[in-house]
């Protein structure tokens, strides 16, 4: 695409033509900058994309689109815009040509439950309409194929890149996860929304949206810019997207839902419920599965599945990696992964566990996260009778000390019992050899993160599956 043909479809405020370079790919990362791209000068929460242009430019940048003021360099095109992020979007929507627009999207948002749920709707979609893209926490898998993404969400052009590689391959149906910073910060702008899921809203990342109603707002972006919006109507956050979309598709146990669970019963390890007088069986007794797997079924019924062949295809479904995932032990002991890292996640996973054995739980809490985060964290295991093993998770720019204490002020405060260990290999020995034969032992907060950061944001390899798999061993 030609510069002069580029300006005719965006808004500006002021432009600078000193080049006729055919336009080839956007990006806002001057390490990405080929020969011949846009790049985005974004004014981003940590780093201002004006400070990489020069490196843009020596990377071989021809277009450099800006919001602050800067110096301009002879043969460069410049465009100045209110908004970069906004720029960002409209432009790499413009060169990739709305590929959005030929798919089916389906976009899930909440605080809790997103991958999940976007892997079950992805593994629906597969079985029922022969293949799908998901786009998330776990990384991208177009069809089958894997490969790692930088953000739960990732920027705009990226996801263009992807719808485009997709239907290259003839798949037209994805899902992606919707991060509250993603649709705040205007990365998933432009693109043509059929689905919009709406999972729950509870505390987490209040040091960036400062206030629940600011969280709220953020996630209501997506459901905005949906044509069939679906929301968890048990959820009271849920409820107030209803009142806001009173269109809007709804799910839950309770009366009122267009897709309830009712007739619930819990076997050793699936669940038996109906919807809409279908019976389905899902391989957890994770109580939240059960949400989880409403909004699947609402979505795929919405798109023309039948719900008889939702549940035969739910019925066979094992789940995703770290999701209330057992690991097998000769020990007789219950030992569970789970990705759970939020106050509502870990009371979540709590109550679903019987109440008549112990439960254990190994965990850290990122060093990004506030007091008040910690303390519910804290609150949630004592209220639970949960024996806390408090170990390392991600402390970035915190300390140990300082985060485990804050944990802890949470236990005490209502009685709690815990232990402090803060090799999370040791944690995990210790507890699985605590625990008796029947009890339930909780890895919680890794997940299927290979890394553990250690300093700031630099990762460190680390796998949770086979520091639980050596904690076995050692008993």
């Amino acid at each position: 695409m030609t510069f002069d043909s580029l300006v005719k479809q965006i808004d500006y405020i002021d432009i600078k033509k000193q080049n006729d370079e055919e336009i080839k790919n956007i990006t806002n990362n001057s390490n990405l900058v080929e020969d011949s791209d846009i790049f985005v000068a974004v004014a981003g929460t940590l780093n201002d994309g004006h400070k990489y242009i020069d490196h843009a430019i020596e990377n071989g940048a021809k277009t450099i689109v800006y919001q602050n003021d800067i110096d301009f360099k002879d043969g460069i095109n410049y465009i100045k815009v209110a908004d970069s992020r906004y720029a960002l979007s409209d432009i790499s929507n413009i060169l990739e040509d709305f590929p959005s627009k030929k798919m089916t999207v389906v976009g899930v948002t909440g605080t809790n439950g997103k991958t999940t749920t976007a892997t079950t709707i992805y593994y629906l979609m597969k079985e029922i309409y022969g293949n799908a893209t998901n786009i998330g926490t776990d990384g991208t898998f177009i069809g089958d194929e894997r490969s790692d993404t930088s953000n739960t969400t990732p920027d705009i052009y990226i996801l263009n890149k992807i719808f485009n590689q997709s239907l290259e391959k003839n798949i037209d149906h994805v899902v992606l996860e919707a991060s509250s910073h993603g649709l705040v910060q205007n990365r998933l702008n432009g693109i043509d929304f059929d689905y919009g899921i709406f999972t729950n809203l509870s505390t987490e990342h209040l040091d960036y949206h400062k206030t629940m109603d600011e969280y709220f707002a953020a996630k209501m972006i997506l459901l905005t810019h949906s044509k069939n919006k679906i929301v968890n109507l048990d959820d009271p956050y849920g409820k107030k997207a209803k009142e806001k979309f009173p269109d809007a598709i709804s799910f839950g146990k309770e009366s009122g839902s267009d897709y309830r669970a009712t007739d619930i019963v819990k076997n050793e390890k699936t669940t038996d419920f109906k919807v809409n007088g279908i019976d389905f069986t899902i391989n957890s007794i994770a109580d939240y599965e059960i949400y989880n797997k409403l909004a699947a079924i609402a979505t795929l019924n919405n798109m023309g599945a039948n719900l008889k062949e939702i549940a035969e295809k739910l019925k066979v479904f094992k789940g995703l990696p770290s999701r209330f995932q057992y690991v097998e032990n000769d020990l007789d002991k219950n030992i569970i992964i789970d990705f759970a890292h939020t106050p509502r996640a870990f009371e979540a996973i709590f109550e679903s566990i019987p109440k008549d054995v112990k439960t254990y739980a190994v965990f850290g809490i990122n060093g990004d996260r506030n007091t008040e985060f910690r303390r519910l964290i804290g609150n949630a295991c004592a209220k639970n009778d949960v024996f806390a093993v408090i170990t390392t998770d991600d402390p970035k720019f915190d300390n140990y000390e300082h985060i485990t204490d804050e944990i802890a002020a949470g236990i005490d405060e209502l009685g709690g019992d815990y232990e402090r260990i803060e090799d999370r290999l040791e944690a995990m020995t210790y507890a699985i050899k605590k625990a008796n034969p029947g009890d339930y032992i909780l890895m919680l907060g890794k997940g299927e993160e290979h890394f553990m950061k250690y300093q700031g944001n630099e990762k460190t390899p680390y796998n949770e599956m086979e520091t639980v798999q050596k904690a076995i061993k050692n008993q």
